[in-house]
């Protein structure tokens, strides 16, 4: 089974390096309230499809939490935004859990937008059970 919800936050930090790879770490909440995310994502636009290194952490509001490394990121710049936009899609390989998803395994998809200063991302988490209600 699927969970499917939008995530958006803040970028708290941001690092270009010479050769034009960039790191940024995010932090944020589903709309709901139910999800805590943080992360860091890193990729260079000279290189297609180059994941670099990134992790991410989702943390549901009764404690019980997924992690994921990623595997894959397609980011472009966006064409239609003034304030250094970038359009993201990332693949996330889920090592693991704690509470409810312990020993969890499966994939997240992510796709949205990076500014400057803040994310929105719309996930899906592919093969684990949804916390119970």
């Amino acid at each position: 089974m699927d969970i499917l919800f939008q995530v958006s936050g803040d970028v708290v930090e941001r690092e270009e390096l010479l050769n034009g790879t960039q790191t940024v770490a995010i932090e944020g909440s589903s709309e709901d309230g139910a999800w805590a995310l943080t992360g860091t994502v890193a990729w260079n636009l000279g290189l297609r499809d180059f994941a670099g290194e990134g992790d991410l952490t989702l943390a549901r509001e009764d404690g019980s939490e997924i992690f994921a490394t990623l595997t894959n990121a397609s980011v472009q710049e966006s064409a239609d935004d003034g304030a250094g936009g970038h359009m993201l899609r990332l693949v996330f390989e889920i090592d693991g859990g704690s509470g409810q998803y312990e020993g969890t395994h499966g994939g997240i998809d992510a796709s949205g937008m990076l500014t400057d200063g803040s994310f929105r991302l719309n996930l899906a988490i592919r093969g684990v059970p949804p916390a119970p209600a």
